[in-house]
């Protein structure tokens, strides 16, 4: 089975096209509502990690989107999965990323401080995830984006996760987009290199999914699944 893990601010909805491009190759499909049952006042990235974790098998493929793609990681290093593809990842700790992101987000410190779930403004999302969407288009996307664990945030932000590459024994496949400002392709690659992994680049921007390249990219999982 493939098992579709959406990333921070997100849900399993945005799987639906990718999804219905695997159900037509004879693939079942599975994709996991991390916040779903969680109080967002006390979710870690471990709480989501434990979620995903509790539902693999050693013959499922798990493919994560942003802070999915750090599941996804996780998930190679603690159990048996088949195989796993990040796309657009976040960072495992020790694989630092751009420091404007660290400053762009410092803004967001006293919600964290808090630990009131939340999700950045329009300004930050469009700049960093969003890059070469038309405006309309960027506003409605926007508007379908959920408050995130505080905590989660701070997790990801701050680099906190670590992995131990030793541990982790199935093909790993990263997938970059070339305008994405928060996983950009540098940083993608280097998490590659961290597992001796490939790497691919597609055309695109952060969030995927809106991109019209978003069939390039599973024919890209496609082919190296098929592999496997």
């Amino acid at each position: 089975m493939l098992i579709f893990v959406h990333g921070m601010l997100s849900n399993a909805d945005v799987w639906h096209p990718v999804i219905d491009f695997f159900n037509e190759r004879g693939f079942s499909c599975r994709a996991v509502n991390l916040r779903e049952g969680l109080n967002l006042r006390k979710a870690r990235i471990r709480d989501y990690v434990d979620k995903v974790k509790a539902m693999v098998t050693e013959n499922d493929i798990v493919i994560g989107h942003s802070m999915g793609g750090l599941i996804v990681q996780k998930l190679a290093e603690e159990t048996d999965i088949k195989g796993g593809v990040a796309i657009c990842s976040a960072a495992p700790k020790g694989v630092k990323f751009r420091g404007g992101i660290v400053l762009a987000s410092a803004k967001y410190a006293p919600r964290v401080i808090m630990g009131k779930p939340f999700k950045e403004d329009y300004k930050y999302v469009k700049k960093y995830m969003l890059v070469g969407v038309k405006e309309e288009d960027a506003r409605s996307i926007y508007e379908k984006l959920e408050k995130e664990s505080a905590l989660v945030t701070y997790e990801l932000g701050m680099n906190r996760i670590a992995v131990d590459e030793n541990k982790v024994n199935c093909p790993l496949l990263f997938i970059a987009t070339k305008d994405d400002r928060l996983c950009a392709p540098e940083l993608v690659k280097r998490i590659a290199e961290k597992y001796n992994a490939e790497y691919r680049l597609y055309k695109g921007c952060h969030h995927f999914f809106y991109n019209d390249s978003w069939r390039d990219i599973a024919e890209g999982i496609y082919d190296f699944i098929t592999k496997l």
